[in-house]
């Protein structure tokens, strides 16, 4: 069987890790559809930080992002809080992220 070959900008893509920041940005954008999920970015990133990578006031303003979206989000006639915030599907309440 021939090898294919292929081009040069395929060659270096796969998994890679995310930086504390991309990390609090996906989770600001994934808490529109997930927030199960943002959830449990915002915890990654939580246990990221240290003094080598001190983005506590970015993980603050990420945070006070979500809430404040999930918080608007209720006041919506489309918005349906048990579907939202449904998790193998047991409702669950609204939980908000604590800021640090």
């Amino acid at each position: 069987m021939v090898k294919k070959i292929y081009p040069e900008k395929y060659v270096g893509s796969g998994y890679s890790v995310w930086s504390v920041r991309r990390t609090l940005s996906e989770a600001v954008n994934v808490a529109r559809w997930s927030p199960w999920h943002a959830h449990a970015w915002m915890e990654e990133a939580r246990d990221q930080l240290c003094l080598e990578k001190p983005f506590y006031s970015e993980f603050n303003e990420a945070a006070s992002k979500i809430n404040a979206y999930w918080l608007m989000m209720s006041k919506f006639y489309w918005y349906d809080q048990v579907g939202f915030w449904k998790f193998e599907n047991q409702p669950r309440p609204v939980t908000l992220i604590e800021l640090i």
